[in-house]
Formats: structure tokens, sequence, C-alpha cells
């Protein structure tokens, strides 16, 4: 299992029909001969935008990632999504499902997948995302249960989860009740292999972050585990949890005078509640965290975190790696982050190594970029990573990703 957060790669280029080609801006680099695709998919990417129109629909790029990290877009290229969609999760291949949550107009679109793995509207294509009544303020983060029956959207600007369960056709319907409180600015959720449930809280800026535990019953319904939500770091933004050595990770964005991104270890008990270990590992200082993963498949555990610069002008992601020890303690992995051209967004992990999606828009303060792009990075012996492939997207501004593979990576 990969535990992440919320929340494709170059290839070479192909010759494509006309439409496929409105959703590829231009052709990457990586392995392999140009002008020939030899390798069937070993994976689908889904990649959420917003509209260059205020208001407009935004959409889901479709992608085939090949064995060598190469990136081609699917026959349908793109399907329409709600206004402003901010999250994305894919629950499962062979005909279900995938579902993003559009923060402009409270609604998650559903769609089923077809054999070619591009994507249909299921009927209806949206349904209301109960908890969210603040419109475009603030993204939402989405999760699924282990056993893939009940799906969860954190609603941020609104302080609470939606919980819902899926049916056999993939269709949404709200359980009863249709939300639960969280504590102050929800940014993300993770759903653990047993009946754990796990949500971050921003908190108010310049303040302390908590986690809040809740128990999943049968249903799917949450109840909080205890009253007291555990104290983390100023503002955090991400919640990690590496289920091989029962370790949840929190980066916050900006601890002590030096405001240093950090990251702090949490052992998960028996009964799932989370205990501060005192240990903080720091990375660069004015940094945002953007997502977290945990290679767990490898005889060495490795974990990735995105993050992006707090500047004024600029925002461009790194990427740092971690080797994580017996007990999850993260020794940092070479003396900093590789850097991104772009804002980080998404990363995840699948074959042949780490996938990131990143934005233009953001970059340059002073210019309305554009586009984004998906980095297909290998992993090494050591941990470290190597970039492989670039893809350049069409999108006008990526907003997030999920993607699928054919085995675990």
């Amino acid at each position: 299992m990969n535990a992440y957060l919320d929340f494709g790669g170059v290839g070479r280029c192909i010759v494509a029909p006309v439409v496929a080609l409105l959703a590829l801006s231009g052709c990457g680099s990586g392995r392999g001969s140009p002008g020939i695709v030899q390798n069937p998919p070993i994976g689908y990417a889904y990649v959420t935008s917003t509209s260059p129109s205020p208001g407009g629909a935004g959409a889901v790029y479709e992608y085939a990632i090949r064995e060598d990290g190469s990136v081609s877009p699917l026959p349908q290229p793109s399907i329409s999504a709600g206004i402003n969609p901010s999250a994305v999760l894919v629950t499962g291949n062979g005909g279900c499902c995938v579902y993003v949550v559009n923060a402009g107009d409270g609604t998650i679109s559903q769609y089923s997948m077809a054999s070619d793995n591009t994507l249909t509207p299921l009927n209806p294509a949206t349904v209301t995302n109960p908890g969210m009544h603040t419109f475009g303020v603030a993204g939402g983060a989405i999760a699924r249960d282990i056993t893939g029956n009940f799906l969860y959207v954190v609603n941020a600007a609104d302080d609470n989860v939606a919980q819902f369960s899926i049916g056999s056709d993939g269709q949404l319907a709200p359980l009863t009740p249709a939300t639960v409180a969280t504590g102050v600015q929800p940014v993300s959720i993770v759903t653990s292999d047993e009946s754990g449930t796990y949500v971050l809280n921003s908190g108010a800026p310049g303040q302390v972050g908590s986690v809040s535990q809740y128990t999943r019953a049968i249903d799917g319904t949450l109840t909080p585990a205890n009253s007291n939500p555990v104290a983390v770091g100023t503002n955090p933004s991400i919640l990690a949890i590496d289920s091989l050595y029962a370790t949840a990770y929190v980066f916050s964005n900006c601890e002590g005078s030096q405001c240093a991104g950090s990251i702090r270890q949490f052992t998960v008990g028996g009964d799932g509640a989370l205990t501060d270990t005192g240990t903080l590992v720091t990375t660069g200082s004015h940094v945002r965290g953007a997502a977290m993963v945990f290679d767990l498949e490898s005889v060495t555990n490795y974990g990735y975190l995105l993050t992006n610069e707090m500047g004024v002008d600029t925002e461009n992601g790194g990427i740092w790696s971690f080797q994580v020890g017996s007990t999850g303690a993260l020794s940092p992995v070479g003396p900093g982050s590789l850097g991104l051209t772009g804002v980080a967004v998404a990363q995840t992990l699948g074959i042949p190594g780490v996938y990131v999606l990143t934005t233009n828009s953001g970059v340059d303060a002073n210019t309305s970029a554009t586009g984004g792009s998906l980095l297909t990075y290998l992993i090494g012996a050591g941990g470290g990573v190597t970039l492989e492939a670039t893809t350049k997207l069409s999108a006008p501004y990526p907003t997030a990703m999920d993607a699928w593979f054919e085995l675990a990576p």
C-alpha cells in the first residue's frame, strides 16, 4: 500500500491524431525511438484543470503511461468537469471510477472508465457536495476507504467532511449524517487500512494546526475518536502515513524564527491514536508543502516530499528524498531538494518511479502563465531521483492528478 495525501512524464515525440495533439502542447524527451509507440500502457493518469475563462467549466485530461515513462493522450484527450475542479480520485480500473471535487459550484463529478480507460459521465454526471457551502474559496481533498465502498471529501472553507457510499455502479450517495465536523480549515484526509480516518486541520493563519481522528463504522460513517485533536506544527499542509512502520508525518510550512519547513513524526498506536515522538526534520526555509508519498514496495523504504518556494516573484517547486528507518525516522538523501521548473501540484508513485504534476501558473508573479508538465523521475539504488521524462500539457491551469497502474509500483 502507498499511503499518500492527497493530492505521467515525458515521452518521445509520437505520431498522433490531431484530436490527441490538442491535449499535448509539445513533445518531451525520454527513452525510445522517435515517432514510435512500442509498448502498451502500464498505467493511466488523470489531470484536472480549471478553465481559462472565469466561472467556466473545468476539465479532466486523460493520459496513458508507458514503461519508459512516456505519456500520451488517450483517444478522448479530455472531458468536461465542474467549475474549478480542485481534487481527483481514481478508485479502480475496469469500469469504475473517477471522482472530481469541483470547488467552484459545490459538486462532485463522477465518471466510469471505458475499456480504453477514457472517462464517461455517470447518470447523473454530478452529485451535490452537502458540506460545501462556500464556493471558490478553498479546494477540497478526497479519499476512499480500503474497501472501496465509501468516499470522503474535505471542505476546507466549511470545516467539515462530506461522506458518501459508493454504489456497485459507482454512483455516490450521501451517508447519514451527510457531514462530520472537523477542526479549522481542514486541508487533507487519510484513511488507514483499518477503521481509522485522519483529517489535517491547517488552522487560522499563523496558528498551530491539528489532526482530527475518527473511527469508521461498518456503514462508513465517521465518529470522532477523541474530543481533543492532536496538536501539530504551524499551518500544516500535508499528512501522510507510512503503514509499514505505523508512522504518521505532518509537514508544516513555517516553523521557528527561520520559517523552516518541518516534518513532525507520530507513532500510530494499535487503536489508531497518534503520539508525537518529538522528532522534527527540517527542510528549506520559506517553503510550502504540496504532497508526500512513500515507496513501500522497495527493500529499503523511501519517502518523497514536494514543496514550493514562498517567494514574492517565484514559487518554483522542489522534490526532497528521504530514507525511512526501522522506527520511521527520516534521513535526507542528498544535500537538499531537486529543483523543479514550475509550481509543484501533486505526485504519485508508479512504474518506473515518481510522477510529479507541475503548473506554470504562479511561477512568475509578474506574468499570467498557463500550462504545466508531467514529470517522470526514476528512483535510484540510494533512493535519490533523476528526471527521466517531461511532458508539457496544454491544460491551462492544472490543479490535481491521480493515476492507477496495472501492477503495484
